[in-house]
């Protein structure tokens, strides 16, 4: 009798299933398939948890280009302090660019270093930073590598300050996403890579920089930094707010006109479904 009952149970569950009747029991993110973006690999992150809330490939190596940029200047925030000015060597001067042009010998406070270091993504300027924290780009790698071991990033490692294409400099877009989400603990680094624009003076020159991002064009996005190289193809993080909630999106190994796209794909779903079962 009581396996008669076990049959029949299990015969009204199927009938049920498959008359939609307990349908309702499933979330509609449980079931929603997640929209695509054209960028290889990507993530979204709840800012204040970290919990993803949307994912491809965001396990995946890949090269960060200029938003590297983001972790050097949270060292730059942390190593130099406030006031402080920086010396631009020859080597510094010789950079493969976007650059804001120095030259040798020219000074530049470490606010308008970081300026821009993170609006116009001036790789002189990077390893200006590199070379006056760490007396070199080397040692200045060690302290990036340093840095993300401490937070447990497993899967990065960086060789440059500008994110100029090394073979042993990568991380994941999961990993550039906590990178970010650290960084911007960090009120200065916060509050700079908000500018659209900023006015920069050094010992030489008094320069009025731009963003490389169109901050009105970009929907609930605070603050975020863009990276190219041939290599790396197209790169971008951004900080994006919501009402109350919270989120980092990073898109990688995508094209220029679908990056910004890529990341407002991400986020507006993760907005819709955060406190809901997550895409994983």
């Amino acid at each position: 009798m009581r396996n008669i009952w076990k049959i029949t149970a299990t015969s009204l569950l199927v009938l049920l299933l498959s008359s939609g009747m307990l349908t309702k029991v499933v979330s509609t993110a449980e079931i929603e398939v997640a929209p695509p973006i054209v960028g290889g690999v990507g993530v979204t992150i709840d800012a204040v948890t970290g919990e993803i809330l949307y994912n491809k490939n965001a396990h995946t190596k890949a090269y960060p280009a200029s938003m590297t940029k983001v972790l050097t200047a949270a060292i730059l925030d942390e190593r130099i302090k406030d006031g402080e000015i920086l010396t631009v060597s020859p080597h510094a001067a010789n950079q493969e660019c976007i650059c804001l042009g120095l030259t040798a010998g020219e000074r530049i406070s470490k606010l308008d270093a970081m300026k821009a270091l993170l609006l116009m993504s001036a790789n002189d300027v990077a390893v200006v930073i590199a070379e006056n924290v760490a007396g070199s780009e080397e040692g200045f790698a060690n302290l990036m590598n340093q840095k993300v071991k401490q937070w447990g990033l497993k899967n990065t490692h960086f060789v440059t300050a500008n994110g100029l294409h090394h073979p042993n400099h990568y991380t994941t877009p999961y990993e550039m996403a906590l990178i970010t989400k650290e960084a911007i603990n960090h009120p200065t680094v916060l509050a700079v890579m908000s500018k659209q624009t900023a006015h920069i003076k050094t010992s030489r020159h008094v320069k009025n920089i731009r963003n490389l991002i169109n901050f009105p064009s970009q929907p609930n996005v605070i603050a975020g930094k863009p990276g190219f190289t041939n290599a790396a193809q197209h790169t971008l993080v951004e900080y994006l707010k919501k009402d109350n909630k919270e989120i980092i999106s990073v898109v990688m190994k995508t094209d220029k006109r679908s990056k910004y796209k890529d990341v407002q794909t991400m986020a507006s779903y993760s907005f819709t479904h955060m406190g809901q079962a997550h895409y994983r």
